[in-house]
């Protein structure tokens, strides 16, 4: 099976990141999604009391898998977190307009701002390159036990 119209390059989102014409929080949805092991429905059914950052987490209350789950997120990311969430202690972590930010709003502008790609694209692509990344580690270390594939 054909993935490449999955994958998306470090400098498509990095500008679609940096591009200030899309709506902060439809951006913070973003970086997320590139840099953490979560999906599209968790992230935007996050409360404003998911986000513990000053761990650098955010609590996904009802994970697909099930049960609780605590995503790690970066410096930045909680750094746009904090912005994003300013002074208020509950509701929706991420809104537009006064509303619960919506898959489609998050899905649409990631195409307009790729030129096409799909917004699973960001979590395609890290899950790929982790396990490429294994895949190498794996490698190396049998070279440097003398094993050979």
């Amino acid at each position: 099976m054909d993935t490449t119209n999955l994958l998306v390059t470090d400098l498509e989102v990095d500008t679609a990141l940096a591009d200030q014409t899309v709506p902060s929080a439809v951006r913070v949805v973003w970086q997320l999604l590139w840099e953490s092991d979560v999906r599209l429905e968790e992230v935007l059914a996050l409360d404003v009391p998911d986000a513990e950052l000053d761990d650098r987490l955010v609590v996904i209350r009802d994970a697909k898998e099930g049960g609780l789950f605590e995503a790690g997120v970066s410096l930045a990311a909680a750094a746009l977190l904090r912005e994003l969430i300013g002074p208020r202690t509950e509701g929706p972590l991420f809104t537009l307009d006064g509303r619960r930010l919506t898959k489609a709003r998050v899905a649409a502008a990631f195409r307009v701002a790729t030129g096409g790609r799909t917004v699973h694209a960001l979590r395609f692509t890290r899950q790929a390159k982790e396990r490429s990344a294994v895949r190498l580690g794996s490698v190396a270390a049998d070279r440097h036990e003398g094993r050979t594939a």
